[in-house]
């Protein structure tokens, strides 16, 4: 794990005027654009922190099933029961145990976490090599699991970081490099599978327990706002941010306000600034 001790947290650019660190009417579950409907929602790591509230939020959003892997089976089972009682009667909530760096056990929990009626398609080396079996294997197992099972129109949300993208911070090189590589990755898949309507999306600064006990990074925002934000990704109102990264701090009336400009332009992707290509 990185070293957070001496971290200095840069001054967020934000690319809306509206900062928002708490969910808000536009991107609730309830609005009935942005109904998730006939949706089979599959999330990795649901059993805590973000996933588990991008479970409830999809739940209460209407999804036809909404199914969680993780590695422990006793979050999981937590989870589950907070997912069912934001659920609707019809439908489905499923668990699935799997560890995310064995491509064997994503495969056969994906599969089998899929409802039959709508299957969706100075730093030691060592150390640093770890975040990116955690960051980027995890998610090429999932992928790969996800994209033979994707069904019509299929979406993929992905976690990404700010890290990405923001000027390099002392003491966070495994996980920056990590996070980099799995964005890179994540727009290969997309442009292999023009089919997938791929987002990639920065949570925001949630205290979660991928942290650990001894992080000094604190939380700035409500766990729900990236819940509820992946339910307004997922909506039809997004479909021009295909492609793109954004954060779930931004304001939506002002991202829907620019989608022409967004839409047909390099806003909002990474590359090199001045030399796009």
């Amino acid at each position: 794990m990185d070293n957070t001790d001496n971290l200095v947290i840069p001054k967020w650019v934000s690319f809306t005027k509206e900062w928002h660190t708490k969910p808000y009417p536009d991107i609730s579950p309830s609005r009935s654009g942005l109904s998730a409907a006939g949706k089979n929602v599959v999330i990795t790591g649901g059993g805590t922190g973000i996933g588990k509230a991008v479970a409830i939020a999809f739940a209460q959003a209407g999804a036809n099933s909404v199914s969680i892997l993780g590695r422990r089976l006793d979050r999981l089972e937590s989870s589950v029961i907070a997912i069912s009682a934001a659920a609707q009667p019809n439908s489905q909530v499923l668990y699935r145990k799997a560890d995310l760096t064995d491509r064997a056990q994503v495969q056969d929990a994906l599969a089998s976490a899929l409802p039959p009626p709508g299957l969706v398609a100075k730093y030691n080396a060592t150390t640093f090599m770890g975040a990116f079996e955690m960051n980027v294997l995890t998610s090429l197992n999932a992928i790969q699991a996800f994209i033979p099972l994707a069904g019509v129109d299929p979406i993929l949300l992905n976690i990404g970081s700010n890290l990405a993208h923001v000027q390099p911070m002392p003491g966070m090189p495994a996980y920056a490099a990590s996070k980099a590589a799995q964005l890179k990755m994540v727009e290969h898949f997309a442009t292999e599978n023009p089919e997938l309507h791929v987002v990639s999306l920065q949570p925001g600064v949630i205290v979660t327990e991928i942290a650990g006990p001894d992080s000094n990074v604190q939380g700035q925002d409500e766990v729900e706002l990236p819940a509820h934000f992946c339910v307004w990704l997922a909506s039809s109102e997004a479909k021009f941010l295909k492609g793109k990264f954004v954060w779930a701090n931004w304001d939506v009336p002002e991202l829907l306000q620019r989608a022409e400009e967004i839409r047909d332009s390099r806003l909002l992707t990474i590359g090199l600034a001045g030399v796009e290509m």
